[in-house]
């Protein structure tokens, strides 16, 4: 059998790419899917023997850590196998290049979010943080508090949205796990939501004002009117809702909570430290159910390390296995707290031992040592170790990824 060759396309070749990968998948072409190559930075076709049999891309996203510091993430995504071609090796050679990529321009963690749970662990991915999915009939979604806005609502043409869009994530530093989407990123939200889908009406945006008039939140929402025996059954699917402060936030979810005509409201990326599950007066209404979100893949451990902050003050020693990486495997000693952290190679003895898709599982504060040690994938060495670790690098509020790239 021939080797798998991966060969890195120029951005020319990107909007082909996306037909390319898209055909792997046996789906139909999405609406918005002839804007996607504009986003895409770096991309990738596996080749065997003159044949495209994969396809693998990246976009540029800064990474939000617990404490709001950003990293440059490579955000892997539009991944995908011809189905003739499976354990051919097409998807080792393409997370290997993904990886070496990155070391080679010092990105220090991969990302993604994975079509298949199991997929990804072999190549040293964790998982990071998990989403909500998030269902309440109107009917039962009073607050148990009155709240009166003291800033004001406004509709947003969407194509004048994206930069409203974007300085509002800019400035949102405390949200742990949050990426900050190009403008292009968002010009592909825009084509994929712009017209109808069925009875589903395009994305409409809402923006929140303080009462200085300063822009502190958003929702995007689709509306798809229903009747049943001539009486309204409307859904809102709630998009997204980004807001800097719990005013705009409470605006924003009472707004789309008393819609006429609405019995339903549906969110599919649902923070699982959103204030709303609290502040609702019958909060077994709000019905959640919880996936794996955020997989990371730890490129430089020194650089993650010190860019996050931690809980508990404190330092340990923590030796990293890597079967794919020499140069991430070894150990290390991080000494940080609250106000800063501080890591660095070492030849002391390990307090505890994992391996690297277990520390990017623990990387956001969404996944505890303890947890994984539970579950026998850390190893403690010094007695303690594990609890002070678990303190150490947990994290409140919980991560979100903000869009599922």
């Amino acid at each position: 059998m021939s080797a798998i060759e991966i060969v890195d396309l120029a951005p020319s070749d990107f909007e082909h790419f996306v037909l390319t990968a898209h055909g792997f998948w046996g789906e139909a072409p999405e609406i918005g899917m002839e804007q996607v190559h504009h986003a895409l930075r770096r991309a990738m076709l596996a080749r065997l023997d003159g044949e495209d049999i994969g396809a693998a891309a990246v976009i540029d996203f800064p990474l939000t850590l617990p404490g709001g510091s950003r990293v440059a993430m490579d955000g892997v995504t539009w991944v995908g196998v011809a189905a003739t071609a499976r354990r051919r090796g097409a998807l080792r050679a393409m997370m290997d290049r993904c990886l070496r990529s990155a070391r080679d321009r010092d990105i220090p963690v991969l990302g993604l979010g994975a079509s298949e749970s199991s997929i990804y662990r072999r190549f040293g991915y964790g998982v990071a943080s998990h989403i909500g999915s998030a269902a309440i009939d109107t009917a039962h979604a009073a607050l148990r508090i009155s709240f009166h806005d003291p800033g004001r609502l406004r509709f947003v043409p969407l194509h004048d949205a994206v930069p409203l869009w974007r300085d509002i994530e800019s400035r949102q530093v405390d949200r742990t796990g949050g990426i900050l989407r190009s403008a292009d990123h968002w010009r592909v939200g825009i084509a994929r939501n712009e017209t109808p889908d069925g009875k589903i009406a395009p994305m409409t945006v809402v923006a929140h004002e303080d009462a200085a008039g300063v822009l502190d939140g958003f929702a995007n929402y689709r509306v798809e009117l229903r009747w049943a025996d001539g009486l309204s059954d409307g859904i809102v699917h709630l998009t997204e809702l980004t807001a800097l402060n719990l005013d705009a936030h409470l605006a924003l979810w009472q707004h789309v909570l008393e819609m006429d005509l609405i019995e339903h409201v549906e969110m599919w990326r649902f923070w699982l430290d959103d204030p709303l599950q609290q502040l609702v007066a019958d909060p077994r209404r709000l019905r959640v159910s919880t996936r794996d979100d955020l997989h990371l893949r730890v490129v430089d451990v020194v650089a993650l390390l010190s860019a996050r902050r931690y809980s508990r003050e404190d330092s340990l020693v923590i030796e990293v296995r890597d079967d794919a990486c020499a140069d991430v495997a070894g150990r290390y000693r991080v000494e940080g707290g609250l106000d800063g952290a501080i890591a660095a190679r070492t030849n002391a003895t390990a307090d505890v031992v994992l391996d690297a898709a277990a520390l990017g599982s623990m990387l956001l504060g969404d996944v505890s040592a303890a947890a994984l040690q539970r579950a026998d994938i850390v190893q403690e060495e010094r007695e303690g170790a594990v609890r002070r670790a678990s303190a150490m690098f947990s994290w409140s509020p919980r991560p979100w990824l903000n869009h599922m790239f």
